[in-house]
């Protein structure tokens, strides 16, 4: 794997595309976000979350892209892979704003968490993370994202997504690209603190309890997308692997 990395890595168009991948991403997202109406749901939480300071905003990995443009407001590191593919994306989330630390649970995970928690703690950040990365299942919370928040002392803050205008790739998160003109759906979970000292059980029980409550927010996001005027009838088309959705009528008036 770290051969494959060196190789890619030395190769122009690799070159090419790590520099200007950041440029490009925070052009079209911030496109997105102006031609974009935004609905929230359960802001309240998000509220609470502020006034008591950090947090560890958890997402799912298919629809994290849009949270992750939204948490620029806020201060804060998020842990990337140490693939080539991360490298693409630890550049983006430097370009946003963000601090990172890089591995995961198959590769430097222990280093890249002892990082992350040091910068939550010394910079006052918050943290964010996919919680069901790096390879799923999808929609499966990882015992990680209680550790992170338990050592940080901050409370999760879950915060789903969905959008009427997409594309959504075939690969195992489903993940979904958000389109310009859209109705984006931003949906917060309940915010939860993970305390100390607890058995095995208990925070098993605890991130079952996350968990369902994500899964629970994210259909309630689906839900309002599908609710939404003139939202009701679809048309699907396939690009290669992916999958487009438009509504009929065009994005939001």
């Amino acid at each position: 794997m770290g051969r494959l990395k060196a190789e890619k890595g030395d190769r122009l168009w690799f070159k090419v595309t790590r520099f200007l991948l950041p440029y490009l991403t925070s052009f079209y997202f911030k496109f997105v976000d102006l031609t974009s109406k935004k609905v929230f749901l359960n802001r309240d939480q998000e509220d609470q979350a502020r006034k008591q300071g950090g947090f560890t905003m958890a997402c799912f990995h298919g629809t994290m892209l849009f949270p992750i443009y939204y948490g620029r407001r806020y201060s804060g590191v998020i842990m990337v892979s140490r693939s080539w593919d991360g490298d693409l994306v630890d550049r983006c989330l430097r370009h946003w704003g963000f601090d990172t630390t890089r591995g995961s649970s198959s590769h430097g995970g222990k280093e890249a968490l002892a990082d992350l928690i040091r910068l939550v703690k010394t910079k006052n950040y918050c943290s964010g993370l996919a919680v069901d990365a790096p390879r799923g299942p999808a929609q499966q919370v990882k015992m990680g994202t209680l550790i992170i928040a338990r050592e940080a002392g901050h409370p999760v803050l879950p915060l789903l997504c969905w959008t009427t205008r997409h594309i959504q790739f075939g690969s195992w998160d489903r993940m979904i690209l958000p389109l310009p003109f859209s109705t984006i759906v931003l949906a917060f979970g309940k915010l939860t603190k993970v305390p100390d000292g607890l058995t095995r059980n208990e925070y098993e029980g605890l991130r079952q309890e996350i968990e369902n409550d994500m899964v629970e927010v994210s259909n309630q996001a689906q839900a309002t997308v599908a609710g939404l005027k003139e939202k009701n009838w679809w048309r699907t088309f396939r690009l290669g692997g992916t999958r487009a959705c438009v509504p009929r009528g065009g994005g939001e008036k």
